[in-house]
């Protein structure tokens, strides 16, 4: 196969038999036509090879050659080698769910006779976790020490944008309308297309980019030859840094700044049905779930509520 996806992907599953890489070349080739994005695709090759990678030595083997030969008892095995070695059990579930639409694919095709990934026995039980806003201490002292025009801007675009951190890397200059102040974002999760808005802050700094870039496609082009532009991994490790050196003790992820933008936008008063569509969700269920009311709001309502019931009770003579 020389086809992209073959081109793309091959090298990454050199170390599976020339069978394999046919069938996981064949998925993917499936997946691309049906416009799944390049990460789902990626994420893919990334599974597999962590299944086979987490598997014994005898077993390893058996994959490596013939995938088809995949038991339950190898994804038991799986999850209990990959949990060992600190996967969270949300990740697992992500990747249980990717093998799930492998193995589906390959016994449809009758390759294989059953599914191996069982949900009953595989599926892991997850904490339902509150979304993480920073608080305004220590997203003053995380931007105080950001020195960078390019890194502030990385930031501020999460912060005031709502972006997710795969959006920020992959941004286009061609997506900015400086007139209009947006900002187009095709294809992101879910496949959905939204248009958010520039915030004085994120207009100032995008110029002042503008001004010092190095000519190219993205916002944010990678200095590595291999890469086009900025990884999510770079930037993690660029928030990790930069909370150090403001002295922040609290964990917070990149993510937890479109959590901020979330709920900063909430306590202002913006609709839920507005902040769904900023935030590029399929449903209010999933913009409910991805933020929460933060402490400005909740307490307002809250002391608002207990007014009206203690003022009807002292009117009953309770």
């Amino acid at each position: 196969m020389d086809c992209p996806i073959s081109v793309q992907y091959q090298p990454a599953i050199s170390s599976f038999s020339v069978q394999n890489q046919h069938r996981i070349l064949r998925y993917l080739t499936r997946l691309a036509a049906r416009q799944y994005a390049d990460t789902t695709l990626s994420a893919v090759v990334t599974t597999l090879n962590a299944l086979i990678r987490h598997l014994s030595g005898h077993r390893k083997a058996v994959l490596a050659d013939d995938i088809t030969q995949t038991t339950p008892q190898d994804i038991s095995a799986f999850l209990t080698a990959a949990q060992a070695s600190g996967l969270a059990p949300a990740t697992l579930n992500t990747k249980l769910s990717i093998l799930t639409g492998f193995f589906e694919s390959l016994r449809e095709e009758g390759q294989m006779p059953q599914q191996p990934v069982v949900r009953r026995r595989h599926r892991l039980l997850t904490p339902t976790m509150l979304p993480k806003p920073l608080t305004d201490t220590d997203l003053t002292a995380f931007f105080q020490v950001i020195d960078s025009i390019r890194d502030r801007l990385i930031f501020l675009l999460m912060l005031r944008c709502g972006l997710r951190v795969s959006e920020v890397c992959a941004l286009a200059w061609d997506a900015i309308d400086h007139t209009a102040g947006t900002v187009r974002i095709n294809r992101s999760k879910g496949h959905i297309d939204r248009i958010v808005y520039l915030s004085p802050d994120v207009a100032q700094a995008l110029q002042v980019w503008r001004e010092h870039r190095t000519p190219g496609r993205y916002l944010f082009p990678s200095r590595r030859r291999t890469k086009e532009h900025l990884s999510r991994f770079q930037i993690n490790v660029l928030m990790a840094q930069y909370l150090a050196a403001a002295g922040v003790v609290s964990h917070y992820s990149p993510h937890c700044l479109r959590h901020t933008f979330a709920t900063q936008l909430l306590n202002a008063g913006v609709p839920l049905e507005i902040l769904k569509e900023l935030m590029g969700h399929h449903s209010i269920q999933i913009t409910l779930r991805y933020t929460q009311l933060y402490d400005t709001t909740k307490r307002h309502q809250y002391e608002q509520a207990m007014t009206k019931i203690v003022q009807r009770q002292a009117a009953s003579g309770r």
